[in-house]
């Protein structure tokens, strides 16, 4: 083969692998600007904006409606609209759609939420629900899907479901005791937690899918995401993946799934897989929770 023939193999090879990379954007839910730890309001707002802008991608931003009390709220939350970001629903108050909460009392929490949110430019009827909880009878799931479509709302499902606000939890628990601690294991837990998750969801993706999706990682409007959001981005490019915009996420047909699986809920992909009956050993339940990471960071000393 001619040195021609070999830059034009190289790179055709170059271009197939980065073709095919998996896909990542960042979704991220609450919107607790009245958590002011270590950070102000505005300056946790403004360290997320930046890393945001620093990689080049527009997130998606799920609100808690009761979060928005006085004009700095609003104004902290314009500047997501400002600079592009998607705005969506994630109830009045958080509650998990569960035995405690009515199929009226959801439609009431969305409706609440979407009337304290639709000034916001940006605002787009997607809805996330609080704990990916979807409903504790198949009759509930079903009558607010129902309800969901006939009101224009996509569901804003995650694929990568994590456990960062655990991490950033223990996290705050720490500098309540020495403001001036050492974060740096944090960091490191909290990107090992994240890329694991991210692995082994988009290698379940491979397995029931037979292809990588345009994958929306659910991460929160914490301390730790203030601190580490661009160390994350960062790993996730520096292993390959390219991020992406989460309303190119969302148009990934995989959206337009509705999983029949039971208990209804969690990862989007960890509901397709339940639903096959094929993986149920590799299906931890909940998805993701605080017992699995807190052995792990006690033993740690985190």
């Amino acid at each position: 083969m001619t040195k021609l023939g070999f830059i034009l193999l190289g790179s055709t090879f170059f271009f197939v692998l980065n073709s095919f990379s998996a896909e990542v954007s960042i979704t991220m839910d609450d919107f607790n600007v009245h958590e002011e730890m270590k950070l102000t309001a505005p300056e946790r707002n403004e360290k997320i904006l930046s890393a945001l802008s620093k990689h080049h991608t527009k997130a998606a931003l799920f609100v808690v409606g009761k979060y928005i009390q006085n004009e700095q709220d609003k104004k902290l939350l314009n500047a997501w609209s400002g600079q592009g970001h998607l705005i969506g629903n994630h109830t009045l108050n958080h509650r998990p759609y569960n035995a405690k909460v009515t199929f009226h009392d959801e439609k009431q929490e969305i409706i609440a939420c979407e009337e304290i949110l639709e000034k916001i430019p940006n605002f787009e009827k997607i809805f996330r629900f609080p704990m990916l909880a979807e409903g504790n009878t198949i009759e509930k799931r079903d009558l607010l899907r129902t309800w969901l479509k006939n009101r224009g709302y996509q569901i804003g499902a995650v694929t990568i479901d994590t456990s960062d606000w655990y991490i950033d939890q223990r996290l705050r628990e720490k500098l309540a005791a020495d403001p001036n601690a050492d974060l740096k294991p944090y960091r490191d837990y909290y990107l090992a937690h994240i890329w694991d998750r991210a692995q082994y969801y988009n290698e379940l993706s491979k397995k029931i899918l037979g292809r990588e999706v345009k994958h929306t990682i659910l991460v929160h409007y914490t301390l730790l995401n203030a601190l580490f959001l661009d160390d994350l981005l960062t790993m996730f490019e520096s292993k390959g993946w390219k991020i992406i915009d989460a309303k190119e996420a969302f148009k990934d047909p995989v959206f337009e799934k509705r999983p029949q699986s039971m208990p209804s809920g969690q990862s989007l992909i960890w509901a397709l897989a339940k639903e096959t009956g094929k993986y149920d050993s590799e299906l931890r339940y909940p998805g993701e929770d605080d017992v699995y990471e807190k052995p792990k960071m006690d033993a740690l000393g985190l």
